[in-house]
């Protein structure tokens, strides 16, 4: 940018110092010869004329002066706004600075917190390591004892004594085959090398018949497997039926699950192995399913096992939160737990079992974060009387729970919808939008109270009907239920698929 000038008033000053000099010389004409200037200068008339000449130059330099000025102050205050920009970009590079700064401070707070929890954490892994190892070293001679002893009690007790001693063998050789996978370097490779010398037996045995018997058992039905993980963590086996062989079809429930069983599966490896697996996902969902944020009384831990395409399909549902979309390829990692609640902390393992131990079966599994859904309802209900009254409802989703309202109603929704009836309720058929197929509910009796959970999802129903028949009367409650959650779904070959492939 070219910078502003300001001009000194030559002109009007030259022409001032001629007008003196030249009025001076008119005074004192004896003094200067007159007749060698021009001679309209040389009469006294023409001073108006010369004074009109000097006060023009007088305006031209004022002009001259006032335009320099203005550009000189408009290029002072362009000067003054880059001053004042080039200040508030220094500023600003400095509160970034500090801003930076802090968060660098922060960041490398959070580094060495994690990495000493790392260290910590690696700490007592390695150390939990070395001790079931020097254990399992040093029980090596202990474990043969107490395996004949049991061996031996069996053959020589009562018949009826002979399930507990059984029991204790197979815990026993569980314990062992914990501390294997916990002193092994590679989980999944442990677990595979299992596998694939139960699958040379396994294979010997189905094309040679005239061969000795495996010295172990190479393969499972997986039932069995689901069963011992449960046993231990039911207050009441019977309900589950677990103190008997489940058939390959059924469903099981009580207050804390409900299995649904479509088919059993042969599989190759070490059962152990597989319990281990099971009893993690299942602890994992007690957890969440339990906490009180996320509990209801229709709310159960979902067990579903099932076959397809020669893989076992295995899946575990539970109430409580969603895993978050910066977690989900975390979660299978050794010390990531997402249980930061008061006086509880996870460390970590459970999810890792699961994935070494998956991964070892050359499976697969994967997460399914559960929502609410939106739709209509329709019912008929069929009173004693033979009066048949038809309600037709809407369920919203309002901040992620479900709520229901009448259909084409502009009343807020609610929790539930109630009605009432001058006479016992005989039948119901409750039509899901979602559903082709509606869902009969008979067999009602005066006097009696009813509670239907929702049948075409029976792992996680999403309402329920409550039925008080009275005498004379009676009253339906319907309540849209509250599933969001998480399922976890693991895959695995069977032992005839892998026969199968082999071929």
């Amino acid at each position: 940018m070219k910078s502003a000038r300001i001009y000194y008033p030559w002109f009007s000053m030259l022409g001032a110092i001629a007008f003196i000099v030249w009025q001076f010389a008119l005074a004192n004409a004896d003094l200067f010869r007159l007749e060698r200037l021009p001679a309209p200068l040389q009469r006294q008339d023409t001073v108006l004329p010369a004074a009109a000449l000097l006060l023009l130059l007088v305006i031209f330099d004022i002009w001259r002066f006032a335009r320099a000025s203005r550009r000189y102050r408009a290029q002072l205050r362009q000067y003054q706004e880059q001053i004042s920009e080039l200040f508030d970009s220094k500023r600003e590079l400095g509160t970034r600075a500090r801003t930076y700064s802090d968060h660098a401070d922060k960041l490398k707070m959070f580094i060495s917190e994690r990495l000493l929890e790392t260290i910590e954490y690696d700490e007592k892994f390695l150390h939990f390591k070395n001790i079931a190892s020097e254990v399992r070293h040093n029980g090596v001679i202990s474990y043969d004892k107490a395996q004949t002893a049991l061996r031996n009690a069996q053959q020589a007790c009562e018949p009826g004594e002979k399930q507990q001693y059984r029991e204790a063998a197979d815990g026993l050789l569980y314990l062992w085959d914990l501390l294997d996978l916990s002193t092994t370097d590679n989980i999944a490779l442990h677990v595979a090398n299992q596998i694939y010398d139960c699958e040379e037996h396994f294979f010997q045995a189905q094309l040679n018949d005239d061969i000795e018997p495996a010295p172990f058992e190479p393969t499972f039905m997986m039932s069995h497997a689901l069963r011992r993980a449960l046993l231990p963590i039911t207050e009441n086996p019977d309900e589950l039926g677990l103190n008997q062989d489940w058939p390959g079809r059924g469903s099981y429930a009580d207050d804390k699950f409900s299995i649904q069983l479509r088919s059993d599966s042969e599989m190759l490896g070490n059962e152990n192995h597989m319990v281990l697996l099971i009893e993690n996902l299942i602890n994992n969902a007690l957890f969440y399913s339990q906490q009180k944020a996320h509990r209801n009384r229709y709310s159960r831990v979902a067990i579903s096992l099932a076959q397809r395409g020669g893989e076992v399909e295995f899946r575990v549902y539970n109430r409580g939160p969603r895993i978050k979309e910066d977690e989900k390829d975390k979660i299978y990692q050794l010390g990531f737990s997402s249980r930061r609640i008061r006086e509880h902390h996870g460390k970590g393992l459970g999810l890792y079992f699961v994935n070494e131990i998956t991964k070892g079966f050359e499976g697969s599994i994967e997460f399914d974060n559960i929502d609410n859904r939106a739709g209509s309802f329709a019912l008929s209900v069929k009173l004693t009387n033979g009066e048949v009254h038809k309600h037709e409802l809407e369920i919203v989703i309002v901040n992620g729970r479900p709520m229901c309202r009448l259909e084409a109603s502009e009343a807020q929704a609610g929790k539930r919808q109630e009605w009432s009836y001058e006479a016992p309720i005989a039948s119901i058929e409750a039509s899901p939008q979602a559903s082709r197929k509606p869902q009969l509910i008979s067999e009602l009796r005066a006097g009696e109270d009813n509670l239907h959970l929702d049948t075409a999802e029976p792992r996680l129903p999403r309402w329920v009907l409550d039925v008080r028949n009275r005498k004379r009367s009676s009253k339906l409650v319907f309540s849209p239920l509250d599933v969001r959650g998480v399922e976890f779904v693991a895959y695995f070959e069977t032992a005839k698929s892998r026969l199968d492939n082999q071929d």
